[in-house]
């Protein structure tokens, strides 16, 4: 049963279609003041990382806390150390994908190359990437000591995300193309740190039990993000759109609003699939209780992106952040 949260009321929400439930931090407001703290710290003013985590965080307030609704249920010095290490992958993904792929595949390689201690004597770049560098080692480290298990799940799921963009290519169909999105969009990511912020530590057979839901979690993820990103993604300069309104306007020659519709009733029937299955997971006798909180918190952070997806203005009022704006 849920300690560190209490239930957010949707139902007062006319655009809120989904059926997942949301919690949040019961200690939202420190959450929110720490994550300030943190992109004013560590972020140089007036540049481009700067200007997308205070659009992401300094406009919600603590009710619309990205983190304290996703990870409803974390230990809350787990969470900042979890902040400090989603902010820097998130101002290195804002940079990255709108750089060229080439450019992007090499920064992920360095950052991919920063999760080991081996390459450490590795020189870095004098410049906001490099600073990166040197603060996602010593993330690692601190991470690593509190629960060196789960750092290791961890570092095994950002092997398989950090490089995805290698893998992007002119898809065929939306399932070839929801099999990577489900990877692309994060989720055995997000998911392992569900696992690390609540002490949950699972067997092997555990992992792979739950595993075709975590992919069905990981499908409507995929999904509902390209729903709700793509009014911003639409206009963003890239080489690159990983996005299946894209893929269906070009597979079925679709107008836009009609592609719009189509994701949202495959995401809509994708969550119901998801729904089944937790409530087939719920009913059967035996399972751990680390695992029964793990599938709890799973829908719980699906239910938050949602609801962060639908009502922050990174997705409803998105905005262009070049240096120079």
């Amino acid at each position: 049963m849920p300690y560190n949260s209490v239930p957010v009321d949707t139902s007062g929400l006319p655009l809120c279609f989904s059926r997942m439930p949301v919690r949040i931090h019961r200690d939202k407001e420190e959450i929110q003041r720490f994550t300030l703290e943190l992109v004013n710290n560590t972020k140089e003013e007036g540049s481009k990382a700067h200007k997308h985590a205070l659009y992401r965080h300094a406009v919600t307030g603590p009710d619309l806390n990205v983190y304290a609704l996703s990870w409803c249920e974390a230990d809350l010095e787990k969470m900042k150390l979890l902040i400090e290490f989603i902010e820097l992958i998130w101002a290195h993904d804002d940079v990255t994908e709108e750089d060229p792929l080439e450019d992007a595949i090499s920064e992920c390689e360095q950052l991919r190359r920063a999760m080991y201690e081996e390459y450490d004597d590795e020189p870095v770049a004098d410049n906001q990437f490099g600073l990166r560098i040197k603060r996602f080692r010593d993330i690692r480290n601190r991470m690593k000591a509190i629960d060196s298990v789960g750092w290791v799940e961890i570092q095994d799921t950002m092997e398989e995300w950090l490089p995805i963009d290698k893998l992007l290519k002119n898809w065929d169909n939306l399932e070839e193309y929801l099999d990577l999105r489900k990877v692309h969009v994060g989720n055995n990511v997000m998911t392992s740190f569900i696992r690390w912020a609540m002490g949950i530590h699972l067997t092997k057979d555990e992992l792979t039990f739950i595993q075709p839901y975590t992919d069905a979690v990981g499908i409507w993820l995929g999904l509902m993000n390209d729903f709700m990103s793509w009014k911003r993604e639409r206009t963003q300069p890239t080489d690159r759109i990983m996005n299946s309104v894209y893929l269906l306007m070009n597979q079925y020659k679709l107008p836009e609003d009609a592609s719009i519709d189509m994701v949202r009733g495959i995401l809509i029937k994708q969550e119901g699939k998801v729904l089944e299955q937790s409530k087939v997971l719920h009913e059967t006798p035996g399972l751990s209780t680390g695992l029964r909180a793990y599938i709890d918190n799973l829908e719980y952070y699906a239910g938050a992106t949602f609801y962060w997806s639908l009502l922050a203005p990174r997705y409803a009022k998105p905005q262009s952040f070049d240096v120079d704006n």
